[in-house]
């Protein structure tokens, strides 16, 4: 189906975001530059998941971050912190903290787009790293803005449930009673204080808001789980969901509750961080049977520190885990294309969903040539169903040129954020990547 061009206020950004690199040599469509079809993923491919959304993909090669790793741009920080630091920022770490010296694309977005500024969704799997390899989010400079872990609690927050006592929760999960009218009693209260009329009508405003989108801002969307995804929720064990054993099931559940964030309108932007910098779980699931988590494997060694021996067939390891993150997002585009837009277009086709990375080849810690895939047209903003290279140079891993802050004012642009040159303004190149707008 053709994607028209989507009002600005309809268009959604999700990044969806994974760490320590992938198996270069497997990760990119098999096909040469242009037009994608479900056989330009064939099963050795990393992506190969992303199949059956071809014609909704759009793949750029050729992009280097900025700032460049390797010391080549002065930075704090090594590798992996720029890595995660700088990757939505397209800004220097800070001496001292080693964070962002900027606010994050998605942040920076949310605060323009999203009712009275409300930050972007922020949620991740996994064990998170104490300082920047625990971060990729920013709200400004040394800002950094942590990622809720526990989906059950991110739920709650965005239907209401978060501040409410038990036996109001209960009433609301089990009837399905507005938010509104289970504290309707605190809000008169609020409109009989001897309030001024400003702050009168900004209360009410809030509240005429809010029952807006449990009317579905949409038009049929409802920003609710079906009971068997909130059983689920429930069951979750606060304790241990950042242990590796919950690793599959939190992250899934995560994805669920953006997709239903996103297309009932509760935000326009989120991010999902899967895991940590230099870090990442033991994948024992789905087929895998590691003995060392994702960073060793990215070395192709038994220690973090590239003391050890090198793990026998990493690299078909490192295959298997990219291919288990393409399944992942293939999951979200699903739960994104399955939610209908009053104009019978999906949510998906109104998203741009970002996948990025912390690096590109993990063992030399490489910020060129980086694995990016969008995923919707971001409401006709992006081209789809094409394989493009943005760099003009012939080897695709260089520096000289598609520097990716680029990218990331062109998602400023298409989210209706108008930029011209997003990051440090003396890194990076001004402008947008013509050659991915439709």
């Amino acid at each position: 189906r053709e994607v028209h061009a989507a009002p600005v206020e309809d268009r959604r950004l999700i990044v969806f975001f994974c760490c320590n690199g992938v198996n270069m040599d497997r990760w990119w469509p098999n096909i040469g530059y242009g037009a994608m079809s479900e056989s330009s993923f064939g099963g050795d491919r990393g992506l190969s998941p992303l199949a059956p959304f071809a014609s909704k993909l759009l793949i750029p090669r050729g992009m280097h971050m900025s700032p460049r790793g390797f010391g080549w741009d002065a930075s704090a920080g090594d590798d992996h912190a720029k890595g995660m630091g700088c990757k939505l920022t397209a800004r220097r770490l800070l001496e001292g903290s080693t964070y962002a010296d900027g606010p994050s694309v998605d942040q920076h977005i949310a605060q323009a787009v999203n009712p009275d500024g409300a930050p972007a969704l922020t949620l991740m799997a996994g064990w998170r790293a104490n300082g920047v390899l625990g971060h990729i989010s920013y709200t400004g400079s040394n800002q950094p803005v942590t990622a809720e872990g526990n989906p059950r609690l991110a739920y709650q927050d965005l239907v209401g449930l978060g501040n409410l006592d038990d036996e109001a929760a209960q009433r609301l999960n089990a009837r399905r009673e507005s938010v509104l009218d289970l504290v309707r009693g605190e809000y008169e209260t609020l409109l009989s204080k001897n309030l001024s009329a400003a702050d009168k009508d900004k209360l009410q405003k809030h509240f005429d808001a809010v029952r807006d989108l449990e009317n579905n801002m949409n038009g049929s969307i409802a920003c609710v789980l079906d009971p068997t995804k909130e059983a689920e929720l429930e069951a979750i064990n606060p304790d241990n969901v950042s242990n590796d054993s919950e690793y599959r099931i939190v992250g899934r559940l995560q994805l669920d509750v953006m997709a239903m964030a996103i297309a009932c309108g509760a935000t326009r932007v989120a991010s999902m961080m899967w895991g940590s910098g230099a870090g990442g779980p033991i994948f024992n699931w789905d087929g895998m049977s590691h003995q060392y988590n994702h960073h060793k494997l990215s070395h192709g060694n038994t220690m973090d520190d590239n003391s050890g021996s090198e793990v026998s067939g990493y690299e078909t390891m490192l295959y298997d885990i990219d291919h288990w993150y393409s399944t992942e997002l293939a999951y979200l585009l699903e739960k994104l294309e399955g939610y209908q837009e009053a104009d019978g277009s999906t949510v998906l086709d109104n998203t741009a969903v970002v996948m990025m990375n912390e690096l590109s080849h993990g063992k030399d810690h490489d910020f060129r040539d980086l694995p990016v895939v969008i995923a919707g047209s971001c409401g006709g903003y992006f081209k789809q169903g094409e394989y493009i290279k943005v760099t003009a140079q012939a080897d695709t891993k260089n520096d000289a040129d598609a520097p990716h802050n680029k990218l990331l004012t062109t998602l400023c642009n298409a989210m209706g954020v108008a930029e011209t040159h997003f990051g440090a303004p003396d890194l990076g190149e001004d402008g947008e990547f013509d050659q991915l707008k439709a």
